[in-house]
């Protein structure tokens, strides 16, 4: 009879994998996998969905089945789960993160996921990580630090948030053109205390819009809706509820424009302007709505392939305002070496799902780092209430974190999560 603890030195293993269907905060199907390993231990995880989505985004696998969910349905990304994918893993060490992304891709074959799809893909990459975790005995944030090769006792860093407060765009059908209008804390001696200057703000938005007596339903994010046909309108009604809160010397506004909606060839249209505006004449609008209105972060102000656009607007603002990469880098190392070689950017925007693997989006935003970028990681205007992005955030010290409004529950979910995180910190 075999030894039966032989395997008490041996890292655990993983046993089966489950998934199954559930619904994310716009009503859409996603996935929620989970993975069980061979000492008892569970992962699980659930995977966000984007609304605007660059073309090199690695791609979702959707039923296309009318019947359901008008085509969203996630059946078959399902099935390649517990079937290739699971078969594949079986028995595989749950801490070696690297051979089990590298077997998925391999199993998938394409350059963007499209055959297994990124979406089934990234729910066992995401369980896995968690998985070894709970079986580590050590929080999530604090597991990922070797994944990411730091110190496990170097220190963790809080994000700055980047909340969501006004929706347009493809996140909201208010009449805004540009897609996010956020606050963004000047400096942060809490995690606690921005949460708290964000919450305020809220209260007095809420009121600023209704004097003004305008609608605003929820956007996507959990920000409000606000019906205007002007961009710049909602950028002086934020500021006048930052105003009003109190908070002009603690929050400054950040914008993202989602630019690829506003682009047709290589002009762009929005309801500030009658007509179009080729490139140059948008750098001269956004660098004159940046220096009137003291803008912190301009994301994706121009589209994917309007290259030379960024770099001119990188040469025309000063490094007080941001310039984040979106739809522009993708979360892509390939897209990224681009964008540092060309100078396009001083940030750049971290999706997990735009990917489709812890792996690669470690060495995403360690590239990114190297350079010397800014580096925000966020959530999908489609969410659930996982808050992997939130302990990835602290693991990676990203400078900001995007989770949208705390008025929506899944986006409150992942708050809580980093407020737990920095009560853990702080308590040693």
């Amino acid at each position: 009879m075999p030894f039966e603890g032989l395997r008490l030195n041996l890292m655990a293993v993983i046993e089966k994998i489950e998934s199954r269907e559930i619904l994310d905060s716009r009503g859409d199907p996603t996935l929620k996998t989970t993975v069980f390993l061979d000492d008892g231990s569970v992962g699980e995880t659930c995977v966000p969905s984007g609304a605007s989505v660059g073309t090199n985004e690695a791609l979702e696998l959707r039923d296309k089945d009318p019947q359901r969910y008008g085509g969203r349905g996630v059946l078959k990304a399902i099935e390649n789960v517990q079937g290739p994918i699971q078969k594949a893993l079986r028995e595989v060490e749950i801490t070696d993160q690297n051979k089990i992304d590298e077997i998925m891709r391999q199993l998938d074959g394409t350059e963007n996921k499209r055959k297994l799809g990124a979406n089934a893909i990234l729910s066992v990459s995401l369980a896995v990580a968690v998985a070894a975790a709970v079986s580590q005995k050590t929080p999530l944030f604090k597991y990922l630090r070797g994944l990411f090769n730091l110190p496990a006792k170097s220190d963790f860093l809080m994000p700055l948030p980047m909340a969501n407060l006004i929706e347009g765009g493809k996140h909201a059908k208010g009449g805004l053109d540009f897609q996010e209008f956020m606050v963004v804390p000047k400096d942060q001696a809490s995690f606690a205390e921005s949460f708290k200057k964000i919450k305020r703000v809220i209260e007095a938005l809420k009121e600023v819009i209704r004097e003004r007596g305008l609608e605003a339903p929820f956007g996507d994010e959990g920000g409000l809706a606000l019906a205007s046909s002007s961009n710049e309108e909602a950028i002086v009604i934020l500021k006048e509820a930052v105003h009003k809160a109190g908070l002009e010397k603690d929050l400054v506004v950040g914008l993202d424009l989602a630019a690829n909606t506003l682009c047709d060839g290589r002009v762009y249209s929005f309801s500030d302007i009658k007509g179009t505006l080729d490139s140059t004449a948008f750098i001269n609008f956004l660098t004159n709505l940046c220096q009137k209105h003291n803008l912190f972060s301009l994301e994706d102000p121009f589209s994917e392939e309007d290259w030379s656009a960024w770099q001119q607007l990188m040469e025309r603002l000063t490094p007080a305002t941001l310039i984040i990469a979106d739809d522009l880098t993708t979360t892509n190392t390939r897209r990224l070496c681009k964008a540092i070689n060309q100078k396009v950017a001083s940030g750049v925007i971290v999706k997990p799902n735009q990917v489709g693997t812890l792996t690669e989006t470690i060495e995403f935003i360690l590239k990114a780092k190297e350079a010397g970028l800014k580096v925000v990681v966020s959530h999908r205007s489609g969410e659930t209430k996982d808050t992997f992005v939130s302990d990835l955030a602290v693991t990676a010290g990203a400078d900001f974190v995007k989770i949208g409004s705390p008025i929506q529950e899944e986006r409150l979910e992942k708050y809580k999560r980093l407020l737990a995180i920095e009560k853990e910190l702080t308590n040693g």
